[in-house]
């Protein structure tokens, strides 16, 4: 430890008394020393304490006096009578340069033990060295016996401390790639499970009709005709292509021909302009046509499609955003006599005045489907309110995430299903937050008597009150196919088991997603021969024991989501046939 160079100080007296002190030199001074001299306690003493504990150890002894000739020379004034002189250097500072010595002297002592045990392994470590072969020397192969020259490429057995022949060599390379190789197959073989449960399908044997379809996609580029295939195979083609973006502008023309009526592409997302062309083209006879992530879609392609396609009655598409609003009305138009279905989502450029043209064009006594999903362009709440007046013959309707969620509000649906409810049989309204419980009661449960699918998730406003009064007694529909209730957290048991109560005979998909406040009284209702789907994931009470009631009353399930659901592990016990899709315990 450095010391502290010394503070030279005169002390100097009272100048009013015209009398000084003596003059001293003083070193400094710790919080230490100046707390024992207030005490009384004298740091000459603590230091001579060490000095005779330590009187038996040489060199600590030794460490002392040197110290203390340090702190002699260092002292211009040695006076027992003065305890401040004597303090100069403390007793902190004389423990810490001591225990430092001790440090050294124990480690040079460790060192010697060190050495002593390495001269040891040194001479084992010889004898190694004796036996370890260099390069031309001739040894027996640990394998076969063989003797043989040592190489550069000769292996070493490290456990029988020699060397394989070539042979030999080869051989253990040979085994080494095989437990690579199988390694390998595993990890695949794990991560083909994973993905199939992901993509919830099943991992099986595939028929030879599913590999000449892969084999069919995976040559798509070669491939010119193939004859007649079947249009269900045909439309599994275009599902793969979809699925791996392979559907571009050459593999188009497998799918197009004269006789075609009904044309579904689900990423349409490297087709070019030309391509949307090629279609009105080949198969001028298209009755539908459902065209998703079209973001190359041009007003052009819209334009030839009314002039070409004089059998279109039914046109989806998504994500056409560079279709302009004078693009659709011309569309609309011309074609809108003849549609019975109309479907568009997310585009900016479907704009109030659009919407109007179009209500005010279609055939309300063939006009059938309607979907207006995440049309940021209508803004206001009138557009909406047209609906009623212009649609008079719904049979599926979806107004999904509006731009302003008062647009679509409980008086424009109860208008809207007092005059479509009878045949209305498919009904979403996701994201339309400001609908509440007197929609259900006063628009579904007095008007829709056929409907199937009911779709009203994020609607934060629907209570169990609606719900109870909505599915209690209401005897005019049989029972709903499919219902979607993510995150209608204002929902609870009592809502949740009327419904279930209504629809259990009939009910073939379910999602109860983010019902936090669900408890397992609940799924002690749910009983459904016919359930195929269930979402339960993010309900705090969905565990173990939860998910083995569920597969006991539930015969027919084939697919659980219970994603966000902690208590839900690999100790539950999963019939054959059912996938658990989300656990924490299954790993990819």
């Amino acid at each position: 430890m450095s010391r502290r160079p010394l503070q030279y100080r005169k002390d100097q007296g009272d100048s009013t008394n015209g009398s000084s002190t003596s003059s001293g030199i003083r070193g400094p001074n710790s919080a230490l020393t100046e707390f024992l001299r207030q005490q009384g306690i004298n740091a000459e003493e603590i230091r001579q304490r060490h000095l005779r504990r330590l009187a038996g150890e040489d060199e600590e002894t030794e460490i002392v006096n040197v110290d203390h000739s340090e702190i002699s020379s260092n002292n211009i004034h040695e006076d027992s009578t003065q305890p401040d002189q004597d303090a100069e250097f403390d007793a902190e500072e004389l423990e810490i340069r001591i225990a430092s010595r001790r440090k050294r002297r124990a480690a040079k002592d460790n060192a010697d033990e060190y050495t002593d045990s390495e001269s040891e392994n040194d001479i084992n470590s010889t004898d190694r060295i004796k036996k370890k072969k260099i390069v031309g020397d001739e040894v027996s192969c640990v394998q076969c016996s063989k003797t043989f020259v040592v190489s550069v490429y000769s292996r070493q057995d490290q456990l029988n401390d020699g060397y394989y022949c070539a042979d030999c060599t080869r051989v253990q390379q040979e085994n080494d790639r095989a437990i690579k190789r199988n390694q390998m197959i595993s990890r695949k073989k794990r991560q083909k499970l994973a993905v199939a449960l992901l993509d919830r399908q099943d991992v099986k044997i595939s028929s030879l009709q599913d590999l000449s379809i892969k084999k069919i996609t995976e040559k798509i580029e070669d491939v010119d005709e193939f004859g007649d295939i079947g249009t269900i195979n045909m439309k599994k083609i275009a599902k793969i292509l979809c699925r791996n973006r392979s559907l571009n502008d050459s593999t188009l023309n497998l799918f197009l021909n004269p006789l075609l009526e009904k044309l579904e592409f689900w990423d349409c997302s490297k087709l070019s302009k030309g391509s949307y062309d090629k279609i009105c083209s080949y198969a001028p006879n298209i009755e539908k046509l459902t065209l998703l992530m079209c973001g190359k879609f041009h007003n052009d392609n819209l334009k030839y499609f009314s002039n070409n396609l004089n059998r279109l009655t039914h046109l989806e598409v998504d994500g056409p955003f560079l279709i302009n609003n004078e693009s659709w009305q011309t569309f609309f138009i011309s074609k809108g006599k003849m549609l019975k279905s109309f479907k568009v989502s997310n585009t900016h450029r479907f704009s109030d005045e659009t919407l109007e043209i179009m209500l005010k064009n279609v055939d309300p006594q063939i006009f059938e489907c309607l979907k207006l999903s995440r049309l940021d362009g209508i803004k206001n709440k009138d557009s909406y309110d047209l609906l009623p007046m212009y649609l008079t013959n719904l049979k599926e309707l979806e107004i999904s995430y509006p731009n302003h969620e008062d647009s679509v509000d409980d008086t424009m649906l109860i208008n809207l299903t007092s005059i479509n409810g009878a045949t209305l049989n498919t009904l979403v309204l996701d994201g339309c937050s400001a609908l509440t419980d007197e929609f259900l009661i006063n628009g579904l449960k007095p008007f829709c008597s056929n409907l199937r699918k009911l779709s009203l998730q994020f609607l934060d406003q629907i209570t169990d009150e609606g719900f109870t009064g909505l599915f209690h007694g209401w005897n005019i529909n049989l029972g709903l196919n499919e219902v979607f209730l993510k995150k209608c957290f204002s929902l609870g048991d009592s809502g949740i088991i009327e419904m279930l109560l209504h629809s259990n005979s009939t009910l073939v998909e379910l999602s109860l997603n983010s019902i936090k406040d669900l408890t397992s009284l609940a799924f002690q209702i749910l009983s459904c021969n016919n359930l195929i789907y269930l979402d339960i994931g993010f309900i705090r009470s969905v565990d173990d024991e939860v998910l083995e009631l569920i597969q006991k009353k539930c015969n027919q399930l084939k697919l659980i989501d219970c994603y966000g659901n902690n208590r839900c592990t690999s100790k539950a016990q999963i019939r054959e046939g059912l996938k658990v899709i989300g656990r924490q315990s299954d790993t990819v």
